[in-house]
């Protein structure tokens, strides 16, 4: 790495967020389901009935984005939309198969971060996760 950008906690942050978004993408492709998607079924599963608009604040999805997001979904079977409270929107819904997808993924995904940790102690593994907390929370819409 060079030396010069090692002073930058941005810097390593994103290098860090690659390495392990790089590793869930790739334990995560017998699923079909990318990060993204991951995130999708979360915040559906955690508030059933949220339309895509809410979703994609929650995640910071563009909405062009965010409606490819639930078009793959709804397509694979794992998320339905349902009319929503006002005629003008869809309530999104995991599906059985969908809120199963979601567990394996979940699975999948603590054996990449107890990989991507593992040279951190677990005291160490908590204090990065309170600092992380900590930054996170001084953001707005995160």
């Amino acid at each position: 790495m060079f030396e010069g950008l090692q002073q930058w906690h941005g810097f390593l942050l994103r290098k860090a967020a690659q390495a392990v978004t790089g590793h869930a993408e790739r334990d995560l492709c017998p699923l079909q389901v990318t990060m993204r998607q991951f995130g999708v079924l979360s915040v559906v599963e955690a508030e059933p009935g949220l339309n895509q608009r809410a979703v994609g604040c929650k995640l910071r999805i563009d909405r062009t984005t965010i409606v490819a997001l639930v078009d793959k979904l709804e397509g694979a079977g794992l998320m339905e939309r349902r009319r929503g409270p006002d005629r003008r929107t869809s309530a999104l819904h995991l599906t059985e198969r969908g809120s199963a997808r979601l567990r394996e993924a979940r699975e999948v995904l603590t054996e990449v971060h107890q990989e991507f940790l593992s040279p951190l102690s677990t005291e160490e593994r908590e204090a990065l996760r309170s600092l992380l907390m900590r930054l996170v929370a001084r953001q707005p819409g995160l």
